[in-house]
């Protein structure tokens, strides 16, 4: 009776990995704003898209230019491939002409009514254009909890740049660090490092972020801009890890 019982066991735990094996995967369903910015004679045409598969609710964009902030109104729902417009006068003056940064960010929420934002970032040319010296490179990174986020610049001219830095976060992510100052000598690279935490960020989702890294020299305005990719992962364990349960089980069977 013992050894009868002991076969069935085995035969149930081996039906249940089979099953396990091909069970299919599930995809979840997503929203995935794309987004475009075009500056003309003064004005700012945004233009944002939902490319996922699913709406979104309570859709409100904000465009900062120069610490100077203006808010859509609220559209209640972004449909699957609906697009949402708006048209906002540029009333920028600064000392300096040449190219500044234009940051978006898209503030929604999915059908639990749970808060996403999705950053953008874009330059315009004021009264003059101007080419930076400054190339910039973003790496992408994956994290459960924390990661490390490198940035690196590298200053193509003959002479010593002093640039500000700023990292352009979604609210789902903390940085440990926003803005700093550095001084790049001529000919020279220098990578800079970026602490990301996971705030409200959910596991499965993307969220793009920036850098501007802009500097001033004679009387004209320079900005790089690099980007990049966080992408957020369940914690590794033995319950999310398919293949590794798997094995144990047969083991156990063996």
């Amino acid at each position: 009776k013992n050894l009868q019982c002991m076969k069935g066991i085995k035969i149930i735990l081996l039906l249940f990995i089979i099953a396990l094996a091909i069970m299919p995967s599930v995809a979840a369903s997503y929203i995935s704003i794309q987004s475009s910015i075009t500056t003309i004679d003064n004005k700012t045409a945004i233009k944002v898209t939902n490319l996922g598969d699913e709406a979104a609710y309570n859709v409100q964009l904000s465009l900062d230019i120069n610490s100077q902030k203006t808010a859509s109104s609220i559209k209640k729902q972004l449909g699957v491939r609906e697009s949402f417009e708006w048209n906002v006068p540029l009333a920028f003056k600064s000392k300096n002409p040449g190219k500044y940064p234009l940051i978006l960010t898209t503030n929604y929420e999915d059908a639990n009514s749970y808060p996403f934002s999705a950053i953008s970032v874009s330059t315009f040319d004021y009264k003059e254009a101007t080419v930076s010296d400054i190339a910039t490179a973003m790496s992408n990174i994956k994290l459960s909890d924390k990661g490390m986020l490198e940035l690196k610049i590298k200053n193509t001219a003959e002479s010593a740049k002093d640039v500000n830095i700023r990292l352009i976060v979604p609210k789902e992510l903390t940085a440990d660090k926003d803005k700093l100052s550095v001084k790049l000598p001529p000919k020279s690279e220098m990578p800079v490092n970026f602490e990301i935490e996971k705030f409200s960020a959910l596991a499965g989702s993307s969220y793009a972020v920036f850098a501007v890294v802009e500097y001033d020299e004679d009387g004209r305005h320079y900005t790089s801009i690099a980007s990049g990719v966080v992408k957020v992962v369940e914690k590794n364990n033995i319950f999310t890890n398919q293949s590794l349960l798997i094995g144990l089980l047969v083991i156990l069977i063996i």
